[in-house]
């Protein structure tokens, strides 16, 4: 049974899709040694924007496909789940569901109509749950029936949280619909951690926060990603850091270059695997 882990904030710019991005891709890394369904991530982007997409299939990305997740979300009964997955650009390992801008627009706006609206992403996954390791869940950076569906569908939330006076202001709202996804859809549903993103430690405000953050959400803080340009121009690359800075020796083991972003979400990636469970059930497996 897939683990299933959703990136969400609902404020905008806080690296919800460069963690979605760096989390999949070097998950795929990482676990790429194990055999069968035990390998494989699957990343499903509930963004409109689509920019996690752009990331892993950027050629496929430039053609709309005929069907895409939009219609895994309104249309009963929903398509099969399995003819739409397709393979990303630099990981054997790392597949994702095709999206597209304007049908996933429509898509928010048919849903709040629909019967089991906030159930549809969970049902449309389902079917390919024991097929993957991983599913990573992108969401858009507001309230609505899209960042629903991606949190009833989740085990885990990684919250994304940068590291400004204003990037902390929202997190209370955004935990409140937590808590009502656990009272009425996913009563297991947990808060994997709060990831400091964009640091600058040398700015007095950032260290500020990242002290707050440490007191106020104690074991469930993650260690900060930095700002980085790394990070910026594997975006504008249309890839992730991992692929865009490699070690000299890549394997499983060995995922981390002289990037420091590579480092600090490799860091992220064991947390992950760790709190998880995953080695351990790989071993026993």
């Amino acid at each position: 049974m897939a683990i299933t882990i959703t990136i969400a904030n609902e404020k905008g710019g806080v690296g919800k899709t460069t963690t979605a991005v760096n989390l999949a891709a070097g998950i795929a890394l990482r676990i790429a040694d194990h055999s069968d369904s035990s390998n494989r991530v699957l990343l499903v982007d509930m963004d409109p924007q689509v920019h996690a997409l752009l990331a892993v299939a950027y050629e496929n990305h430039q053609n709309t496909p005929p069907v895409s997740l939009a219609a895994l979300l309104t249309e009963s009964p929903p398509p099969s789940i399995q003819r739409l997955i397709q393979r990303s650009d630099y990981h054997p390992n790392l597949f994702y569901v095709p999206s597209e801008r304007a049908a996933m627009i429509r898509a928010a706006r048919e849903l709040p109509a629909l019967m089991a609206n906030e159930t549809r992403l969970a049902r449309a996954l389902a079917p390919v749950q024991n097929e993957y390791a991983y599913i990573i869940i992108d969401t858009p950076p507001n309230t609505g029936d899209l960042l629903i569906n991606a949190l009833v569908s989740a085990d885990q939330v990684i919250i994304p949280v940068e590291t400004s006076y204003l990037g902390v202001s929202g997190l209370i709202e955004l935990q409140r619909t937590i808590e009502q996804v656990q009272t009425h859809f996913k009563p297991q549903l947990h808060i994997l951690g709060y990831l400091p993103t964009m640091c600058e430690e040398q700015r007095s405000e950032a260290r500020e926060i990242l002290e707050e953050m440490s007191k106020r959400y104690k074991k469930l803080m993650l260690p900060p990603i930095h700002k980085s340009s790394d990070l910026a121009y594997a975006h504008s690359s249309h890839m992730d850091v991992f692929t865009y800075r490699p070690p000299r020796s890549p394997s499983s083991h060995n995922i981390v270059s002289s990037s420091r972003a590579t480092r600090e979400y490799a860091e992220l990636i064991d947390i992950v695997l760790k709190q998880t469970g995953f080695r351990k059930s790989a071993r026993e497996g």
